[in-house]
């Protein structure tokens, strides 16, 4: 019987070691793969900037950003402040004259970690 509740012992000590091993290498994975998607997200690559201003941005602006829309202003040469304040703000940069006097563009903050993008995107040549 003694035996018995050694290897009891021994097996629960051993599992619970594997338990917090495996944990902390879900920590390490986990925290890779978000620097992983934090670092696609924020980087400035025009083309993930095309590709949200083709979804999301088209549908009010002109498929060519350096055209005006059938709503929206044109919008290309934009300034990252001007981009960050609309989608976040739904407001113009102080002494900013608008294009348009409509105020019909709904907030997107959901695309705020892609502003780089889309700036990169609005000012590639």
């Amino acid at each position: 019987m003694l035996r018995f509740y050694s290897i009891l012992i021994l097996f629960l000590l051993l599992t619970s070691c594997d338990l917090n091993i495996s944990k902390e290498n879900d920590k390490d994975v986990i925290g890779v793969s978000e620097k992983k998607n934090e670092a696609l997200t924020l980087g400035s690559d025009h083309k993930k900037g095309q590709a949200l201003y083709s979804a999301k941005c088209i549908s009010c602006h002109n498929s060519n950003p350096k055209k005006p829309g059938s709503i929206g202003p044109q919008v290309y040469g934009s300034s990252k402040e001007l981009l960050s304040n609309k989608i976040n703000l739904g407001i113009y940069p102080k002494n900013y004259k608008p294009k348009r006097s409509t105020k019909m563009m709904p907030l997107q903050p959901h695309s705020v970690k892609e502003i780089a993008n889309l700036y990169a995107f609005l000012n590639a040549p």
